[in-house]
This record gives C-alpha cells, sequence and structure tokens, in this order.
C-alpha cells in the first residue's frame, strides 16, 4: 500500500475523500450532540473510528509483526506519540461549536487555522517536515483563506 500512496492521483484523491470525511463528520458528531452530550458524542467518534484503524494496522503490519516495537519506541520522538490527543481535542471541539455556528464558519476556521499553523510548521520543518519557506505567494494564499473565511462568518 504504501508504493501506491507514493502516486500522486491516488494521493489526491484519498485526500478529497478525507475532506469529505471531515466536512461531515462534524454536523454529524454534533447532532448527536443535540440528543446526548458532547462528550458522548465525541467519545463515540473516537470509538466507532477505532475500529477501521484497527483493521487497516492489521492488515498493514501483518498483525503488529512487521514493526520493530523497541527500535521505534527509541527513535521515535516523544510528541509523535500524542498526535491523538489533539485529534481528540479537535472532534471534542468541533461537536461542541458546530451546530452553534454552523457548518460552513466552523469548519472554514478550521481549515485557516490548520493552514495558518501547516506553513509555520513547513518554515521551520517542525516535526521532521520537509523544510519550506513562506513566500510572499504562500503568505498571500494565507490572506486571500482569512478573507474569504471572514466573508463567509460575516455575510
Amino acid at each position: 500500500m504504501t508504493d501506491a500512496l507514493d502516486n500522486v492521483g491516488l494521493g489526491v484523491v484519498l485526500l478529497i475523500i478525507g475532506g469529505f470525511c471531515t466536512g461531515i463528520q462534524g454536523p454529524m458528531n454534533g447532532r448527536l450532540a443535540i440528543s446526548t452530550a458532547g462528550s458522548f458524542s465525541a467519545f463515540l467518534s473516537f470509538a466507532l473510528g477505532f475500529w477501521p484503524l484497527l483493521i487497516y494496522f492489521l492488515a498493514d503490519t501483518k498483525g503488529g509483526k512487521s514493526v520493530d516495537w523497541p527500535t521505534a519506541a527509541k527513535n521515535a520522538p516523544g510528541y509523535a506519540w500524542l498526535g491523538g490527543v489533539f485529534g481528540g481535542i479537535f472532534v471534542l471541539i468541533l461537536t461542541l461549536v458546530i451546530h452553534r455556528r454552523g457548518a460552513a464558519i466552523t469548519n472554514g476556521i478550521i481549515v485557516v487555522t490548520q493552514l495558518i499553523v501547516s506553513v509555520i510548521i513547513d518554515q521551520y520543518g517542525a516535526f521532521d517536515t520537509t523544510q519550506r519557506d513562506c513566500t510572499g505567494l504562500r503568505g498571500g494564499g494565507l490572506a486571500c483563506m482569512i478573507v474569504g473565511i471572514a466573508l463567509v462568518t460575516l455575510f
């Protein structure tokens, strides 16, 4: 599967599917939060999401046997193990806010914030990503997105 993911076209298709899933996940979790509680809705989202991730993990790693766990534990920095914490916080906030602000505003602010943080991460090569300067065009693109979300929010 790793070789297939090197295909740019497949990567774009998977990212579009991921964007679609992110776009509908918030309103669905938010609706469940109205009937139950935001904390339960966020918890259930992760509990249900665990199963497809487990199936993929088991298939991808031959049941975990293809991963050299001692080496992985030694070589991965501590912060690399904490990404799920931020995912949980994201889902909880999204669940609590989306029905109060609307899907477009909520997701728009999230996307713009993700892009700003991503450009900063790229600028410094943080978390061992490829370093990529924030050029004037990249900054201009960010500015356009900020103006865009401001228009969506205000009108």
